[in-house]
């Protein structure tokens, strides 16, 4: 598989390191890093940022990490991303299989889940004020209400 740049030919070998391939550099064989992972819900490459990867943290919160090199990703290496989430920008999705390179693993807790809610035109009113004054969306406003439950 070709990775982001389509400079480096990037496969996974049966004993779980990486062979990255390049006519410009000797072949490197990358072991994933050892340690605590940290978890995020989703991890993106984006055409705009061709050099980086945007992460979506646990709480919410959007963020950017160097595509170079395969490391394991701390709190320090984030920084913040402030544009459109990356579902809405037509992101690719970053393959599984790499998220233990960097040293993040996917939160198995799936935020696909809807639920449909009946209710006045009043309290509609309401809530759309309300989240409008958090300047957050319908979504990320519930979210956050129900984790402080």
């Amino acid at each position: 598989m070709l990775d982001k740049y389509g400079r480096f030919n990037i496969n996974e070998m049966d004993d779980g390191r990486l062979l990255v391939q390049s006519p410009a550099m000797n072949d490197k064989m990358v072991s994933a890093p050892d340690g605590d992972p940290l978890i995020v819900n989703g991890a993106w490459y984006l055409e705009a940022y061709p050099s980086s990867i945007i992460i979506e943290r646990a709480d919410g919160s959007l963020g950017m990490i160097n595509l170079t090199p395969f490391r394991a990703v701390n709190r320090q290496d984030i920084r913040d991303y402030k544009a459109y989430h990356p579902r809405k920008c037509k992101g690719s999705p970053l393959p599984d299989y790499l998220y233990r390179f960097y040293g993040l693993a996917r939160n198995e807790e799936s935020l696909s889940e809807v639920i449909r809610v009946r209710v006045s035109p009043g309290e509609k009113e309401k809530l759309e004020t309300a989240t409008a004054n958090a300047g957050k969306t319908i979504s990320e406003f519930l979210r956050g209400f129900i984790r402080g439950l």
